[in-house]
């Protein structure tokens, strides 16, 4: 099993915004500096929201947690964690363990 592909993540070399969506000049700055940033398949929780009633699109997972995490190429992503919810917490170390092909969903799992 190969590294995950995971949705690009980019930045720019003027300023350092970082954005999960390509732009081609920078929204805070306005250069025409971004670039695609390597890594990212691995990540700190910044915060979670356990969902007890998921929306329809993910009824099959049940109850699950929804993170935000600080990936370790710097952009922040939303996600969803498929480890066991006691042992989520701000500042847990977790790698993507999946993304979904048709919608770029990211899922977690303990690191």
């Amino acid at each position: 099993m190969g590294e995950r592909q995971v949705p690009g993540c980019f930045g720019c070399n003027t300023c350092g915004y970082q954005s999960t969506m390509f732009k081609a000049v920078c929204p805070a700055c306005g250069a025409a500096e971004m670039v695609e940033l390597e890594g990212g398949n691995k990540g700190e929780v910044l915060e979670f929201v356990p969902v007890l009633f998921p929306p329809e699109n993910l009824k099959g997972l049940r109850q699950y947690v929804s993170v935000l995490v600080k990936l370790d190429n710097g952009c922040r992503a939303f996600g969803i964690f498929l480890g066991d919810p006691e042992k989520i917490k701000v500042g847990a170390s977790v790698v993507v363990s999946k993304v979904d092909k048709d919608s770029n969903a990211l899922f977690f799992d303990m690191g």
